[in-house]
């Protein structure tokens, strides 16, 4: 099991930047967001750092692409007291 894997299982979170044109492109940073509970598409999702990205208007990446979000990477939850090994460092 790879790396990504494991942190995937670990902490379900969706990488997701705003279209070209729907924001000017310093705003198209990559936010990170929890992933929805259930398998319906919502009408929108709030990334960590609060920022609502509404259906139609952001990209899923398959890997962070672009600048970070700070105040994503700020906030999003640390992985629980023994969920990293030494093998992922």
């Amino acid at each position: 099991m790879s790396i990504q894997e494991r942190t995937e299982a670990r902490m379900p979170v969706l990488l997701v930047r705003k279209r070209a044109g729907v924001v000017g492109e310093t705003q198209r940073t990559c936010h990170l967001v929890p992933m929805p509970d259930d398998d319906h598409t919502p009408l929108a999702l709030t990334a960590y750092c609060g920022e609502l990205i509404h259906r139609g208007e952001a990209e899923l990446l398959a890997q962070p692409s672009g600048m970070p979000c700070v105040g994503c990477l700020f906030r999003v939850p640390m992985p629980r007291s023994g969920e990293l090994s030494g093998n992922d460092w």
